[in-house]
C-alpha cells in the first residue's frame, strides 16, 4: 500500500488528537482514510447505530429520501445502509431486492431497466402505504445524506452474473464524483473483496464479513469495520479485533418475527442492546434503530464528541 504523503499524515494526527476522551494513543491510518481517526475514536467508548436499509419508521420505504433524511434527523451521526444496484443503461439506482416488485409499483429485474423506467414507478412504504416518491439514484441518496450528516453504508449488489468488485468501480466512481468519500463504508461479505475492493478505494472505510483475526492478512486494519453477522454472540472475536484495531459491527436485523430486534423487544426491555455495547459491538446494525437509541443515549452523545470528517 501506497505511503501517505507528510501533510496527510499531519491532518490524520490533528483529527485523531481532537477526539474527546480517547483512550491511549494508536498508529496512525494509512491509505489516506480520513474517517479512520474517527472510528477509532468512537471505539473508545461509544456506539454508533446503522439503521438497515435507512429505516426508521414504518410510514418510510426503504431505500428512500424519506427515510434517509428521517433517520438522519432522528439519529445524529447514524450509519445508513443502502443498497446499490445497477441499471440496464448503467446507472446507480437504490433496490434492495434484484426485481422491483416488492417495494414498488413497477415489475420486473432492475438489471432490465432503464434509469427511466425505474423513475417511473413509486415506492411503497414499509408499511405498504403507496408513496409518491420514486426510486432515488445513488447520488441523489448520497446528497440526502450529506444534507442530514449520515455516513452512507452502501451494500454493493450485482446483478445475477455480475460481481463484487466490477459493481464496486461504479460505485466508488460515483462517490468520488458526490465528493463523498469522506462519509461513505463499502460494503463486502468476505476478506477478498474486502481487498480488492480496498485496493481500489484506498481513501474509503470498507465493510468486511470476518470470521477470525486471521481474515485481517493483508488489509489496511485502519480501513475495515469487521461485520461479524447476524446468529452469535462472539465476545471472543469481538475482543480479538478490537485488540486488532478493528471495530466491530453486529447486526440485530433479518426477518421479522426472528430477528434479534422483536426478540429483545418481546418483553417490553431491550437492555440487551447495552449488552451488545458491553461486549465490545462499535457499530449496531438494525432494523429498529430508534429502540437502540432509547437505551444507548449515553454512548452516542459520546460518539458525538469523535470529530467526523466533513
Amino acid at each position: 500500500m501506497s505511503r501517505i504523503p507528510t501533510a496527510a499524515a499531519l491532518i490524520l494526527l490533528l483529527s485523531a488528537s481532537a477526539c474527546v476522551g480517547a483512550g491511549p494513543s494508536r498508529p496512525t491510518p494509512t491509505g489516506g482514510l480520513a474517517m479512520a481517526a474517527y472510528f477509532d475514536c468512537v471505539r473508545d467508548g461509544g456506539v454508533v447505530i446503522s439503521a438497515h436499509r435507512a429505516v426508521s419508521a414504518l410510514d418510510q420505504p426503504e431505500n428512500s429520501i424519506a427515510a434517509i433524511l428521517a433517520t438522519g434527523r432522528a439519529i445524529p451521526g447514524a450509519v445508513l445502509e443502502l443498497d446499490a444496484v445497477l441499471t440496464q443503461d448503467g446507472q446507480l439506482v437504490l433496490m434492495h431486492d434484484q426485481t422491483m416488485d416488492r417495494t414498488t409499483t413497477g415489475r420486473g429485474r432492475v438489471a432490465d431497466l432503464t434509469l427511466a423506467q425505474v423513475k417511473a414507478t413509486r415506492l411503497k412504504a414499509s408499511n405498504g402505504a403507496l408513496t409518491q416518491a420514486a426510486p432515488p439514484t445513488l447520488a441523489e441518496a448520497l446528497d440526502a445524506a450529506g444534507r442530514v450528516g449520515a455516513i452512507a453504508s452502501l451494500d454493493l449488489k450485482p446483478a445475477d452474473g455480475g460481481t463484487t468488485v466490477d459493481l464496486a468501480r461504479t460505485v466508488i466512481d460515483q462517490v468520488r464524483r458526490s465528493g463523498a468519500q469522506n462519509r461513505v463504508i463499502l460494503i463486502t461479505y468476505n476478506d477478498a473483496d474486502a481487498r480488492a475492493v480496498a485496493a481500489l478505494a484506498p481513501e474509503m472505510m470498507i465493510s468486511a464479513g470476518l470470521d477470525g483475526v486471521e481474515d485481517l492478512d493483508g488489509l489496511n486494519v485502519s480501513q475495515i469495520l469487521a461485520w461479524t453477522g447476524t446468529r452469535e454472540e462472539r465476545p471472543a472475536l469481538w475482543s480479538a479485533l478490537r485488540q486488532a484495531g478493528a471495530e466491530v459491527q453486529f447486526g440485530t436485523l433479518g426477518a421479522e418475527g426472528r430477528r434479534r430486534d422483536d426478540r429483545y423487544a418481546a418483553d417490553g426491555d431491550v437492555s440487551e442492546y447495552r449488552d451488545l455495547y458491553r461486549q465490545g459491538v462499535t457499530v449496531i446494525a438494525t432494523d429498529t434503530p430508534l429502540a437502540v437509541q432509547s437505551v444507548l443515549g449515553a454512548e452516542l452523545a459520546k460518539a458525538a464528541t469523535c470529530r467526523r470528517p466533513l
